[in-house]
């Protein structure tokens, strides 16, 4: 939303027009799937093997959004450039590795709510 705000990004086509200058589809429902996919099929290996996979989805996912900007209507490059977008996508991945982190660090809440059913 900020990116919008600010001029940065454009999305010409929108499913909402007159309520919300986002595209819904790439921003409400595609980034919070993806890091929903990241975070749940994240490995637990070593740390090269972490740092691998993070380079791997946010290269990916830049890659794609690159390709929309470049090749579609849907994403409008006003004042940005594609590396910001890594960088954007970067700081939203580790934000949800650290939130859900934070949010299941005791495991046994958990299982002892699923042990009073």
């Amino acid at each position: 939303m900020l990116l919008v705000q600010f001029d940065l990004v454009a999305y010409p086509l929108r499913e909402f027009p007159k309520a919300s200058d986002l595209n819904i589809t790439f921003k409400v429902l595609w980034t919070p799937v993806a890091s929903g996919l990241y975070y749940i099929y994240r490995p637990r290996a070593n740390k090269l093997t972490k740092c691998f996979y993070f380079a791997a989805w946010i290269s990916l996912l830049t890659l794609i959004d690159g390709l929309l900007a470049a090749n579609t209507d849907l994403v409008d490059y006003v004042h940005f450039h594609w590396s910001l977008m890594a960088i954007v996508l970067s700081i939203i991945f580790l934000s949800v590795r650290g939130l859900a982190g934070w949010f299941f660090r005791d495991r046994k809440v958990f299982r002892k709510e699923a042990n009073e059913r």
